[in-house]
């Protein structure tokens, strides 16, 4: 045995190279098919979402499928121009001596490339000749096709000029007609997202996209063969074998399916975490890794997939802000977050930023924003280290670049105001030079280069457009300072002015022929006259949009509001686009959504967690966290609130609280206990796993009546007895009302406690425990899962490991009722009668019968809801949905994702899951490309549907332009509650339709009242509570926003001498 420190096996967000073949798992079917289309056509494109492993295929499953003497590859990325770096890596593949033992794939994998500057070459015909040549070179030095991979394809169309995509096209055009480059064979890999940008390719190239290959996101089985693999191969031991890869790929589905970055993240950090909290680490002789340990209890203590990603990243930036504090203490406190925003697009994407090393410095040779320019050589190298060393950057030498878009995304969502009034500011000023630049615009005015001042050092800006900022800069001032000539002539030359006038008006009175010249005075000075008009009203234009900007915010929210119907009637008339924007801009500050709930309250948490908020069953009472403590802390306290907003109620140290199946009762939970009378459970207390965010569970609970203001008291009954912890009670997820980990109440008055016991050997075990009215014990009962109740509360069912999965049906006072064994889900019917599955199989348990049903499809069974009056049961698979009719055993599959179940209703709702929605990354502000999103074969969208119980159609199909992000059914409203992934929270009736639309911001928490009657939000510190009747507010609806201008709460009177007063004035 020895012992040694080592990394975790895992790639994180590293793409699988060459090297990786032996741990690259689950894409043998698209490595055979890429293999494929490379023989068969000169170009290839392939293509998928973000994560779905398109560089690792290539790099890894098609570099080792392939001999070394079939191809010579060369793989490109953009850098800052994609033609200068086509034209560099091929030409360094000249220079470099390589070995008759060494081939050209592995010498360029070792980075045997020079690393000087790329320095810009003009796009010309020489330039372009060069490269032609430069292949030909390579092609008689080696004797074998070359094969031009382009990877991160998408940066092209992004962030590429004109002028640079009009030179590639021209290259590649170039390389497929002309018989003498046939040897010449192209790649291209990139996001999906972005293909409708190939538009432009397509023109020239017609046959450019006709050989594809989609990389499909990976489905269940795939990962979990990828799980089981990867922790053979690494020396874990999952001790519930395929069960805990389950339980994992449960944890990081969405949308029925599993990101490979998130999955990679996921089990990197796991591992991490139990290896760094492991005493003492050993390796096996001839293992390669120590031997690590997984089981359901640590994967269910480990958190969910956001939170692992927001923890990861918090910590990140958190651990190396304070290293560099302590070597660079001039630093600001958001330095490393201000870097790190310079590696993201404001599209959220990555931007990937150039450098060379100069004199033990750093220089960026791109465009990139000046507070990364003047900083110190040492420090932004000190930082770059740090974030390459901890995973978040990477680079190849040349540029440094975020390590996955996942990232990216997630750096955009903790973007801060300033930065969003930065990216604001950058969109505003290109605009504005654009118009200038067409001479529809003058040079910034005053006020706009004021409000820009405070973001020009954080903008990544051409130097065309900051020449252009400078070049306003003194205009201005040069105008400020010829003000006072001007005025010292002004009466000089007004009195010049009436005399020349006066002049001539004589002569026109004595000569005929002064006619024509009054003739021409009023044609020129009409000509003057509407010149002058059209300057009056871009000038009152732009100063408009200055003070809807910024100005506007300033005031107090309900005269803003009011201002807006003057500036759309006196600048903008008919052309309403920009006024829209700002109005909705300002319908979704918080200062006016508020003015629209039952009552808003101001918290000290800036973040709540699921488990921080909920709400009683009829909406009158709502329990949240507010102590301004760390949002991870174990214990916080609650405040209890009535449905006027008034604070009734304040518990302190509270692990969690949350309502319960009565109206008005509130259960508490806290970790008190008297620790002196029980030496016995502090010696096993220190065998709890420290790497458990909840290392003490909860150990009692308080039930408390809101409306009398009483309290009850129950313990568990036994020293080694907790309650689940935060992370298995909180709403969301895969739980549901009648199933999860919550104590509930049956329909007798009994409690149904599911909590944890710790064993002997310092190990969890699940059990349910029932209390009579008077708080006696009735039943214990063995449970490793969730508690499932009937609708009517009078049945329960648990499930457990023992030979096999053991599923019991009980009623309400513990009394078993039927075991069935080889379970792996169960439910109730809306009736009362139990279901049951396998893989394969779905049954039912029906007035003392049982009837099985097996799929019908190539998927199989994950879980099952149904009706027994309705005689239908609605399955979810693997793939999709699938309708089955009891009677007549008939089915429909639909590929679509099951959301919510209405038997009551006669319907039931899915989602289909397409790849992308363009205006996801680009908002309102299209790509040059985005005049082409109207061809069909590039539109992607998340679209819902809901049928009756026979498969028909009755409500949409509804989508949304920013995809959606998250959707929760409310069974009483028939309602869905849609977050889409822009943070807009709708709310959809019954008919799909948009009822309420209201603004929140990342990381929000929201949600209905169980009878779907109040509505509720909290956006950053500001909790708001809103009826559920607000069908005409909708604040990304302008012409229902304008609507609401005329009624209260948003109607008031704002004079013109109070226009004029808070500073609205036009020429």
């Amino acid at each position: 045995m020895m012992e040694k420190f080592i990394n975790s096996p895992f790639k994180f967000l590293d793409p699988y190279g060459r090297n990786d073949a032996e741990i690259f798992f689950g894409r043998e079917e698209e490595i055979k098919q890429l293999y494929q289309h490379i023989h068969k056509n000169r170009l290839v494109l392939v293509y998928g979402t973000s994560g779905t492993g398109k560089t690792s295929i290539v790099q890894c499953g098609l570099m080792n499928r392939m001999e070394d003497t079939d191809w010579t590859p060369f793989f490109i990325r953009r850098g800052e121009n994609i033609n200068d770096s086509l034209s560099k890596t091929i030409e360094q593949a000249l220079a470099i001596a390589v070995e008759p033992e060494v081939n050209i794939s592995n010498a360029l994998q070792q980075g045997r490339t020079n690393v000087n500057m790329i320095k810009p070459q003009a796009a010309t015909s020489g330039f372009r000749e060069k490269i032609y040549a430069t292949l030909k070179d390579i092609n008689l030095r080696y004797l074998r096709p070359v094969y031009l991979i382009f990877d991160q394809f998408e940066e092209l169309l992004i962030m590429g000029s004109d002028k640079e995509r009009a030179t590639f096209i021209s290259i590649i055009d170039r390389i497929l007609s002309s018989s003498d480059l046939q040897f010449c064979n192209l790649l291209f890999i990139m996001r999906e997202e972005f293909f409708a940008g190939l538009s432009e390719f397509e023109k020239e190239i017609p046959d450019f996209c006709d050989r594809r290959l989609r990389i499909e996101p990976m489905n269940a089985k795939n990962v979990e063969d990828v799980i089981m693999r990867s922790c053979q191969k690494f020396n874990i031991t999952l001790e519930q074998g395929n069960e805990n890869a389950k339980q994992i790929i449960n944890i990081l589905t969405e949308k029925n399916t599993v990101s490979l970055p998130y999955l990679q993240i996921y089990l990197d950090q796991l591992w991490r975490t139990i290896y760094m909290n492991t005493g003492f680490k050993v390796i096996a002789v001839g293992d390669e890794y120590p031997e690590i340990t997984v089981n359901a209890e640590i994967i269910k203590n480990f958190g969910r997939m956001n939170d692992v990603l927001n923890r990861f990243i918090k910590e990140r930036i958190t651990v190396i802000q304070d290293v560099l504090q302590n070597e660079f203490p001039e630093i600001p406190p958001d330095f490393v977050s201000n870097v790190l925003d310079g590696f993201v697009t404001p599209e959220g994407t990555k931007r990937p930023l150039a450098y060379l090393r100069i004199n033990n410095g750093i220089w960026f040779t791109g465009q990139v924003a000046p507070y990364l320019q003047k900083r110190s050589g040492q420090l932004m190298i000190r930082c770059l280290n740090e974030l390459e060393k901890n995973k978040i950057l990477r680079t190849d030498g040349q540029t440094f670049e975020l390590a996955h878009d996942v990232l990216a995304g997630l750096i955009d969502s903790r973007r801060t105001e300033d930065q969003r009034k930065a990216g604001f500011t950058d969109q505003q000023i290109r605009s504005r030079y654009n118009g200038f630049k067409e001479k529809t615009s003058d040079y910034l005015t005053r006020k706009e280069l004021e409000s820009y001042r405070p973001y020009i050092e954080q903008l990544n800006l051409g130097q065309d457009v900051l020449d252009f900022y400078n070049s306003s800069l003194a205009t201005r001032e040069k105008e400020e300072q010829d003000l006072l000539d001007k005025e010292r002539s002004e009466a000089q030359e007004t009195a010049a002015r009436e005399k020349k006038l006066y002049d001539l008006k004589q002569r026109q009175k004595k000569m005929r022929w002064g006619w024509v010249a009054g003739g021409f005075l009023l044609i020129s000075s009409t000509a003057l006259y509407f010149y002058s008009e059209m300057l009056r009203k871009e000038f009152n234009r732009n100063e408009s949009l200055v003070y809807m900007g910024y100005e506007m915010k300033k005031l107090d929210p309900v005269e803003a509001m009011n201002l807006f119907d003057p500036i759309k009637e006196k600048v903008f008339g008919d052309d309403t686009t920009k006024v829209n924007d700002k109005l909705l801009e300002f319908m979704q500050m918080q200062s006016i959504q508020g003015l629209f709930s039952m009552y808003n309250d101001t918290l000290q948490n800036p973040i709540l967690n699921l488990s921080h908020i909920d709400m009683s069953i009829d909406g009158k009472y709502s329990v949240l966290v507010d102590d301004g403590q760390e949002s991870r802390n174990k214990t916080h306290n609650y405040i209890v609130k009535d449905s006027s907003g008034k604070r009734v109620a304040t518990f302190r140290n509270i692990a969690y609280a949350y309502f319960l199946n009565r109206k008005d009762i509130l259960l508490l939970c806290t970790t008190e206990r008297d620790y002196t009378t029980d030496e016995q459970y502090r010696s096993t207390q220190k065998r709890i796993p420290r790497y458990a965010p909840e290392t003490q569970f909860p150990v009692n609970f308080l039930l408390y009546n809101c409306r009398t203001k009483q309290n009850e008291r129950i313990n568990l009954g036994g020293a080694k007895r907790f309650l689940h912890g935060t992370e298995d009670v909180a709403a969301g997820g895969t739980f549901t009302v009648y199933d999860n980990y919550r104590i509930r109440y049956t329909a007798n008055g009994n409690l149904l406690i599911p909590f944890l016991e710790l064993n002997d050997n310092g190990e969890f075990t699940d059990k349910v425990q029932i209390l009579n009215p008077e708080r006696q014990e009735i039943a214990y009962l063995p449970s490793q899962y969730t508690i499932t109740t009937s609708h009517d509360y009078t049945k329960f069912i648990t499930l457990y490991s023992d030979k096999s999965n053991c599923l019991d049906l009980y009623d309400e006072n513990g009394q078993l009722i039927k075991r069935t064994e080889d379970v792996l889900f169960a439910d109730f019917t809306e009736d009362g009668d139990m279901l049951w599955g396998l893989d394969g199989s779905v049954s039912i348990f029906q007035e003392g019968q049982e009837r099985t049903f097996n799929a019908a499809t190539t998927g199989y069974y994950t879980y099952v809801y149904g009706s027994s009056a309705r005689k239908k049961l609605i399955a979810k698979t693997t793939d999709g949905t699938e309708l089955i009719d009891m009677e007549t055993n008939g089915r429909q599959f639909f590929a679509e994702e099951l959301i919510a179940t209405n038997f009551d209703k006669n319907a039931f709702i899915t989602m289909k899951t397409s790849n992308w929605d363009g205006t996801e990354f680009f908002g309102d502000h299209l790509p040059w490309w985005g005049k082409d999103w109207n061809n069909d074969r590039y539109v992607y969208k998340d679209t819902i549907r809901r049928r009756d119980l026979n498969g028909k159609l009755i409500a949409g199909p509804f989508s949304h332009r920013d995809g959606i992000e998250t959707i929760e059914y409310n069974k009483a409203a028939d309602e869905l509650l849609v977050l889409t992934k822009k943070n807009k929270l709708l709310v959809l009736d019954k008919n799909l339709r948009i009822k309420t639309g209201l603004s929140l911001t990342a990381n929000d928490r929201y949600g209905m009242s169980p009878d779907g009657l109040i509505l509720y939000y909290v956006r950053d510190q500001y909790y708001s509570v809103f009826k559920n009747n607000l069908d005409s507010l909708n604040v990304f609806n302008a012409n229902k926003s304008w609507q609401l201008l005329t009624r209260k709460p948003l109607k008031m009177e704002v004079s013109k001498q109070r226009r004029k007063e808070l500073g609205l004035r036009f020429k």
